[in-house]
């Protein structure tokens, strides 16, 4: 299973989008995808087709996974272990999801995440 990084749902439903040839190619190699609760609030936090998130939804064959408390948990923890930075705090939250799902976190923002590798996060960089 892939979790999808907000950038990359963002990139599905806007066809325009730079990296959405990117997202189209992990999708058709891999198959079942995903994302987190938190990564899905991210990308809902702008204007969306309707349409174009129906398709997303049909693609999250993995289905949005929920935030829970063991997840709450695990992001505070890699949050203190690397740094406790304000602006990691979201990315915090789809890393944990991602490593209690067991699953590769895909993204094209390697930055954003590099930190929790080391912590147990398999992250999927993909390139342009």
């Amino acid at each position: 299973m892939i979790h999808l990084d907000a950038n990359l749902l963002i990139a599905v439903a806007n066809p325009n989008d730079l990296h959405a040839p990117t997202a189209d190619r992990l999708i058709h190699t891999n198959g079942a995808c995903a994302a987190s609760a938190c990564a899905w609030a991210e990308f809902k936090s702008r204007p969306i087709d309707p349409n174009r998130e129906k398709v997303l939804h049909r693609i999250l064959t993995g289905g949005i996974i929920p935030f829970d408390q063991p997840a709450a948990a695990l992001a505070g923890e890699l949050f203190h272990r690397t740094g406790s930075k304000r602006r990691t705090r979201l990315d915090t939250m789809i890393a944990a999801t991602a490593i209690l799902a067991g699953a590769d976190l895909a993204t094209v923002n390697a930055d954003d995440f590099a930190a929790f590798v080391p912590l147990g996060l398999k992250l999927r960089v993909l390139t342009p």
